[in-house]
């Protein structure tokens, strides 16, 4: 990449707190102009931070007593799967009681009870910041929301306003997302906390690693584990039957950030579980592992090869290893096992640095899943 596309700037999307607030103002004026407004006509949204951001509907409409507004969402640049997701929302006056998962929120003069339909998830686990028995709709949202049909209107005369809200391609999107872990069943998650979706960056994923820890122990877990990806992640789950799925965190490259939020929250023990390539690098202390950003060659782990006894000529061989997948196949069993030792009591406490008063347990994986060592500290 060139360093002029590199500081090209990149594009802002809109959260889905954002879509539910420009629909709703397309289906309120919608509603009360008993007609639409088209596609070509946006509405202003006013975001959390009291700018506005305009938003064009993909329809507006009026239809047996409800004004219908639907949304497109946008995620720029960021490459977040709800990208191009419609959000519809459809309002109506009402009579009828508000139904078990229904928010009731008032709005003016006026009640807005908001109901999910198709698509929307449905809180079932503490531990994110939307009551468990209710949609899964985030309280900045929630706030938006009101804010925004108020300045448009609603709420002037007294009377209650129903307002549904449905994700057609909610429930398919909804796997791919962190929604089944957290206890959002069904559905996606109305979200935002600026309005804005900001561009994929470390600080977004760590962001999400917080979330997580902070769920978890919410959920009144007492221990949490940290693990570098799916396959440790399915295996410390297997191997840990007593810990809670929403208790295991896949932290990828982020070990320190990792392990200094699971300090943060006071768990009282931190189990990671990572496979050699890692172990590797948390014997080095390094505080990001990713491959692509840092270059940690092999050469340190034929030196400790060479001190447990490696011949020269086994141990140049590992030194020119281009990963420590391929450096391990050049030691024999003895050897091999002597050298994972040696990272393992490194590594862990390297990892103790940054774990406070927790305990720690060290989990080494084979690429197929299979538990090879365990280190306590």
């Amino acid at each position: 990449m060139s360093a002029d596309a590199a500081r090209k700037e990149l594009r802002r999307g809109f959260s889905t707190g954002t879509c539910l607030s420009a629909a709703a103002l397309g289906a309120w004026r919608a509603w009360r102009e008993r007609g639409g407004g088209g596609r070509e006509n946006p509405v202003a949204v006013r975001l959390p931070d009291g700018d506005c951001l305009e938003i064009y509907l993909r329809s507006c409409f009026f239809t047996a007593g409800r004004g219908v507004g639907v949304v497109c969402k946008e995620a720029g640049d960021d490459p977040d799967v709800t990208d191009q997701l419609l959000l519809k929302a459809a309002l109506f006056a009402s009579t009828r009681p508000p139904g078990f998962f229904d928010c009731q929120l008032p709005c003016g003069r006026a009640l807005l009870v908001v109901r999910g339909l198709f698509g929307v998830g449905l809180v079932t686990r503490l531990g994110i910041d939307a009551e468990i028995g209710h949609w899964a709709i985030n309280p900045v949202p929630k706030k938006m929301l009101v804010e925004n049909l108020l300045r448009a209107g609603c709420g002037e005369e007294p009377g209650t306003y129903q307002l549904e809200i449905s994700l057609p391609d909610g429930r398919r999107l909804a796997k791919k997302t962190l929604n089944p872990v957290l206890g959002v069943v069904d559905g996606l998650s109305i979200l935002g906390t600026s309005g804005y979706v900001e561009p994929y960056s470390h600080a977004a994923y760590i962001k999400t690693i917080r979330i997580l820890l902070e769920g978890a122990k919410r959920a009144g877990c007492r221990e949490v584990a940290l693990c570098t990806g799916g396959r440790t992640a399915r295996a410390v789950k297997r191997d840990c039957p007593g810990l809670p799925e929403y208790a295991i965190v896949r932290i990828a490259d982020f070990i320190a950030d990792s392990m200094k939020l699971a300090a943060e929250f006071e768990f009282e023990r931190i189990i990671v579980g990572c496979m050699i390539g890692k172990l590797y690098k948390y014997s080095a202390g390094l505080e990001y592992t990713h491959a692509h950003t840092v270059r940690y060659g092999c050469r340190d782990l034929a030196e400790i090869a060479a001190r447990v006894g490696v011949d020269g000529e086994v141990a140049a061989l590992v030194a020119r290893a281009g990963s420590v997948r391929e450096a391990f196949s050049h030691l024999g069993p003895p050897a091999a096992d002597q050298v994972e030792n040696e990272l393992g009591r490194k590594a862990l406490a390297g990892l103790g640095n940054w774990a406070g008063a927790a305990a720690l347990e060290l989990r080494l994986y084979t690429p197929d899943g299979m538990l090879r060592k365990v280190w306590h500290g």
